[in-house]
């Protein structure tokens, strides 16, 4: 959970490192494709992820990342037989300047992702990833998860937000996770509900403020399989209160 936050900085920077011939079967001539562990790329207002922050190690194969825009980016990756602990988090971006979040009157999100459900022993999950008060507290959103576990976090409730059922957990000292009761592979999800069902639980205090919204898969085994994940719809609103 507490991987190393990557910078508008680093994404100016950031070297492409191409596929290797294992991977090459990606195949879709895209704007940016590198296998670099912390590969970055900036486009249309986001920054684009490959964040292996978990490798290397034994467990940790290689992974791709691809993309064309927020609406056609995915990536292909291959992590160990078993494994249960997050490796990487392929994402999207928008980075906020720590803005209180009492400012906004919207924070949402929309997409369309998939995942390879067919390889046995998969074991991932699609989640927003909301950095809070520069990067000291972590909301995630679980909406879509195949073999993934919530072992040694502890149940804080049930919140219904936008109508859609969630079950909230606490890990450690200051990540939450919102675990949709179902998969949904395209929806939205209610960000700053999220944050205010937290503010209003007393979890986080209310001059909480915004610091960075993601949105992709955890990643801890694809079986050592080239698995791939997709997303094929992507859009983030905010709107002042």
């Amino acid at each position: 959970m507490n991987r190393r936050v990557l910078t508008l900085l680093a994404a100016a920077t950031a070297l492409l490192v191409p596929a290797t011939a294992a991977f090459a079967s990606i195949g879709q001539n895209p704007r940016w494709e590198s296998s670099g562990r912390e590969a970055t790329w900036y486009h249309g207002g986001f920054l684009f992820q490959n964040d292996m922050w978990n490798c290397p190690q034994a467990a940790c194969g290689q992974q791709v990342i691809w993309a064309n825009s927020a609406s056609n980016w995915g990536v292909v990756s291959d992590m160990a037989t078993g494994n249960t602990a997050v490796l990487t988090y392929p994402n999207i971006a928008k980075v906020f300047n720590n803005e209180p979040v009492s400012h906004f009157g919207l924070i949402r999100n929309g997409f369309t992702e998939t995942m390879p459900r067919q390889i046995k022993g998969l074991s991932a999950e699609a989640a927003d990833d909301v950095w809070l008060n520069n990067y000291s507290i972590e909301m995630m959103i679980w909406v879509d998860s195949a073999g993934r576990s919530l072992a040694g976090s502890v149940r804080l409730g049930r919140a219904t937000i936008s109508g859609q059922h969630f079950t909230v957990w606490k890990y450690g000292g200051t990540v939450f996770i919102f675990k949709l009761n179902h998969n949904e592979t395209s929806g939205q999800t209610a960000i700053l509900a999220s944050i205010n069902w937290l503010i209003s639980h007393h979890y986080v205090p209310a001059s909480v403020t915004l610091t960075q919204v993601d949105f992709g898969w955890e990643i801890a085994s694809t079986h050592w399989l080239p698995a791939r994940f997709n997303v094929k719809k992507y859009w983030l609103r905010t709107r002042a209160r």
